[in-house]
């Protein structure tokens, strides 16, 4: 990254968490799920296609590694897998391994709820940015891709503080 004033930089990170801020208000809100419900015919929220989206992607996993998979506290995961349950998207078993645990596994009808929602997400996305080329597009996934990366990634600060 190129150096840049004090002043400068404090103003690009402050628009940076703005546009952030309202990038998550945007893809969070209940009027996108109502619209992308509508579009579907699948009327479960955007936190619980995630756990969808992530059981699918890994397979049957037990709740405590979905709710680090997902990052979201247990309490929540419970209230999605329930909602998800009872839909017939999702079913919970016994842990073979450990009965005290339960695995959540994605039934045919989620698998299908879940195709319906990423196309209807699709369409939605591609009628929003119809002005942009693909190449913008590519170049803005490359860009979120690294913030992504960067924002995951311990800060060197803290990364010396559990060295020693």
């Amino acid at each position: 990254m190129s150096r840049r004033e004090p002043n400068e930089m404090a103003e690009v990170l402050r628009r940076l968490r703005d546009e952030m801020g309202s990038l998550r208000r945007i893809t969070g809100s209940q009027r996108l799920d109502r619209l992308i419900a509508v579009r579907s015919g699948v009327a479960i929220g955007v936190a619980a296609v995630a756990v969808l989206g992530k059981v699918i992607d890994d397979g049957p996993m037990r709740m405590s590694d979905l709710a680090d998979a997902v990052r979201t506290h247990p309490a929540a995961l419970t209230r999605q897998v329930q909602a998800l349950e009872t839909e017939g998207y999702v079913e919970r078993s016994a842990d073979p391994h450990d009965g005290r645990a339960s695995v959540v596994a994605v039934t045919a009808a989620g698998r299908v709820a879940h195709r319906r929602i990423e196309a209807a997400n699709d369409e939605l996305m591609a009628e929003q940015l119809d002005g942009w080329s693909t190449e913008e597009l590519s170049e803005l996934v490359e860009q979120l891709d690294r913030l992504v990366a960067d924002l995951r990634a311990v800060p060197a600060s803290r990364r010396s503080k559990t060295a020693g």
